[in-house]
C-alpha cells in the first residue's frame, strides 16, 4: 500500500510538473533549414513568409532583405538581414487549437526592430542584450506578426519563437554588440564590452588562444597576428536560459614605416620592373620626404558640379624642381582627412612634405608610372597640422576650423582655428 502511494505521488508529481514548465511552441524559426538561400532571393521560397526590402538589379537579387552566412544576431548562421528604411519579415501563423496569451522571443542585433501584427495585440518589447521579447495576444485563430525595421542601418534577426503562455525560464540576454573586431598589437586598442543585464555568472573562452587570451575577468591579452573567436557563456539555471556570445577577433601585427627619400622610394619601384601593376614588399608602409614639383592637381567630379573628390595629386623629388620624381596618387590630407573647398590650397609647389603610404607601379599600355598610393600627409614644412596654412580675412565672423582643417559650427568647444589664429572657444 506504501509503495502504491509512494508510486501515485510520484506520478501525481510527474503530472503537475508537467503542467507547470511544459510550454506549447506555436512557430519557431532559426532560418537552419534555408541554407541554400543564402544571399538569394527570398520571394515566395519560403511557404508562409513574405518579404519586403529586397535589392534588384538587372532583375536578379542584388542585397538587402535575405539570408547571410553570419551571426551577428547572437543566433547559428544563417540569420535574417532585414533591409534598413522599413525592409520587413512577416509570418502567417496558424493557431490550431491554441488560446490565451502568447509569449514571443527572438534575436536582433538592432534595438529598432518594429513588432505589428495583424489579428492579435503585440505587448511591449523587452530588451536583455540581443534577446527581445513581447506578449502576444491573439483575437483570430490564425495571425500575422511583421518584423519591421524602421532606422537606415541593415539589422539582423534569428531564433525566432512563440509560445503558448510564459516561459519557465528567461533568455540569458548575453551579447557583445558586434561580430567582430580587428585590434593591432602594440596599440591603444578597445574590446567590445559584455552586456550581462541579469548580471549572470559567465564564463570566458577563446578558440585559440595563441592568437588572444582571455582571463575570468574578461581582459584579453593579444599574443600574435590572426583570428581567434571570443566566447562567454553562461551554464543555465532555474530562472535564466543557458545562453552564450561570440565576436571574432582579428589581431594584427603594429605596422612598421620606413622612412625613405625619394630616391630610395623609387629605387625599389624600379626594381619591381613594368610587367604588371605590383607593390613593393607587399604593401609595406613608408613614409617619404620631398619637395612638391608642379601645380598639385585637385581631384574633382566633372559630373557633380565638379565636386572635390577630397584627395590631391601631385609629384616630388629630393631637391626643389628635381626632375627625378615620384608621382603621389590619389593623396588625403594631414590626419587623414579629406580635402574641403577650405583645406585646397594648404600646401604648394616647392614646400617640402612628407605622405605615408605603399609603393608601387602602376603599369598601363606596358609604361610604368612609380608612385606612393593609398597615401596621407604627414607634414608640411614641418607642419603636422594644416590649420596654420589655412588663409582667412581678419574678420569676428569668419569660419572657424578645427585641428584636422574642417570646418566647425558657432558654438563649437575646443580648439578652433579663426583668423589664421589658435583660439580656444
Amino acid at each position: 500500500m506504501n509503495k502504491f502511494l509512494r508510486y501515485s505521488l510520484v506520478c501525481l508529481f510527474a503530472i503537475l510538473c508537467g503542467n507547470t514548465f511544459a510550454q506549447t511552441a506555436v512557430w519557431e524559426e532559426d532560418w537552419s533549414n534555408y541554407a541554400e538561400l543564402v544571399k538569394k532571393d527570398l520571394t515566395n521560397k519560403i511557404p508562409g513568409y513574405s518579404f519586403t526590402g529586397t535589392i534588384y538589379k538587372d532583375g536578379s537579387y542584388n542585397g538587402g532583405t535575405g539570408l547571410y552566412a553570419e551571426s551577428s544576431a547572437g543566433g547559428d548562421a544563417p540569420e535574417l538581414l532585414v533591409a534598413k528604411n522599413n525592409g520587413s519579415f512577416t509570418s502567417e501563423i496558424s493557431l490550431g487549437s491554441v488560446s490565451g496569451e502568447l509569449t514571443l522571443s527572438f534575436k536582433c542585433n538592432k534595438n529598432f526592430i518594429e513588432v505589428t501584427a495583424e489579428g492579435a495585440t503585440v505587448g511591449e518589447l523587452t530588451q536583455s542584450g540581443n534577446d527581445y521579447s513581447c506578449t502576444i495576444t491573439p483575437s483570430a485563430s490564425a495571425i500575422k506578426l511583421t518584423f519591421t525595421n524602421t532606422k537606415s542601418t541593415n539589422c539582423r534577426v534569428d531564433n525566432f519563437k512563440l509560445i503558448a503562455g510564459k516561459p519557465a525560464t528567461l533568455p540569458a540576454g548575453l551579447s557583445w554588440g558586434t561580430s567582430s573586431r580587428t585590434v593591432t598589437i602594440g596599440e591603444e586598442n578597445t574590446f567590445p564590452t559584455l552586456t550581462n543585464d541579469n548580471n549572470l555568472p559567465v564564463t570566458y573562452s577563446s578558440s585559440d588562444q595563441s592568437v588572444a587570451t582571455i582571463n575570468a575577468n574578461g581582459e584579453i591579452t593579444l599574443v600574435a597576428a590572426g583570428k581567434t573567436t571570443i566566447t562567454a557563456t553562461f551554464a543555465g539555471n532555474s530562472e535564466f536560459d543557458a545562453g552564450d556570445a561570440s565576436y571574432e577577433l582579428t589581431v594584427k601585427e603594429k605596422t612598421v614605416i620606413t622612412e625613405v627619400t625619394v630616391a630610395q622610394a623609387l629605387e625599389k619601384i624600379n626594381a619591381l620592373g613594368t610587367e604588371a601593376t605590383a607593390y613593393v614588399d607587399n604593401k609595406a608602409v613608408f613614409q617619404v620626404k620631398g619637395y612638391v614639383v608642379g601645380t598639385p592637381d585637385w581631384q574633382r567630379n566633372p559630373k557633380q558640379d565638379n565636386a572635390l573628390y577630397g584627395n590631391v595629386e601631385f609629384k616630388i623629388a629630393d631637391e626643389k624642381g628635381g626632375s627625378n620624381t615620384l608621382t603621389v596618387y590619389h593623396c588625403n590630407n594631414l590626419n587623414n582627412a579629406k580635402y574641403t573647398e577650405e583645406t585646397i590650397n594648404n600646401f604648394k609647389e616647392g614646400d617640402l612634405v612628407v605622405v605615408e603610404g605603399v609603393l608601387q607601379v602602376y603599369v598601363k599600355n606596358g609604361v610604368g608610372t612609380p608612385e606612393i598610393s593609398s597615401c596621407h600627409l604627414v607634414s608640411i614644412n614641418g607642419e603636422t597640422s594644416n590649420v596654420n596654412m589655412i588663409s582667412v580675412a581678419i574678420d569676428a565672423n569668419a569660419p572657424a576650423f578645427n585641428l584636422a582643417g574642417q570646418r566647425v559650427k558657432n558654438g563649437f568647444k575646443g580648439i578652433v582655428i579663426q583668423n589664421g589664429k589658435k583660439i580656444v572657444k
